[in-house]
């Protein structure tokens, strides 16, 4: 049998292509199972709540659309946009993300609200639950009039400057 010398510096090239093989094998995710869901307006609700001298301002949007695409096993990575029809001169409200935050079943979605032609970073708590083919998800936020140009007031009944935005958005996997 004929031994053959491999020169040193080829040994540990060799060698160390298969530690940083193992290394990235091991360290890589296991395949995400990425789940489009589309948000479902006629079981959702997506309500608002402003504050007034005479009488309060409640009412609700009934045209939106959205959807939510993310592993269920990993809720961080979930990317969100939402649509929503206003009767007004910017008749269109969006809302996309950026990012997530949080751990469990209680994130933070941070993202962009475009209201009014304004847009701002918004940080909203959302509460999330995901059971086979379905998403849940409900929060609530305050957004500013002011912030978004919004500056209407009658001189009888002024609005206040904070208005609650709530949702149940429930979804659904094709």
């Amino acid at each position: 049998m004929l031994l053959r010398v491999v020169p040193a510096r080829f040994a540990l090239g060799l060698l160390l292509g298969l530690l940083l093989d193992m290394v990235l094998a091991v360290a890589a995710p296991l395949h995400a199972e990425v789940t489009r869901f589309r948000i479902q307006p006629e079981t959702s609700e997506l309500t608002f709540h402003a504050t007034s001298r005479l009488m309060n301002a409640d009412g609700r949007f009934s045209r939106f659309a959205g959807d939510v695409t993310v592993d269920p096993a990993d809720l961080n990575t979930a990317r969100v946009t939402v649509s929503v029809e206003a009767a007004s001169k910017f008749p269109a409200i969006t809302f996309e993300s950026l990012r997530v935050e949080g751990a469990g079943r209680r994130l933070l979605v941070v993202g962009r609200l475009t209201l009014h032609g304004v847009t701002r970073e918004m940080r909203v708590p959302v509460d999330v639950n995901v059971a086979g083919n379905r998403l849940e998800a409900r929060g609530q936020f305050d957004v500013k009039r002011t912030d978004h140009r919004m500056t209407y007031d009658s001189a009888v009944n002024p609005v206040g400057d904070r208005v609650r935005i709530e949702f149940t958005f429930r979804a659904q996997a094709p």
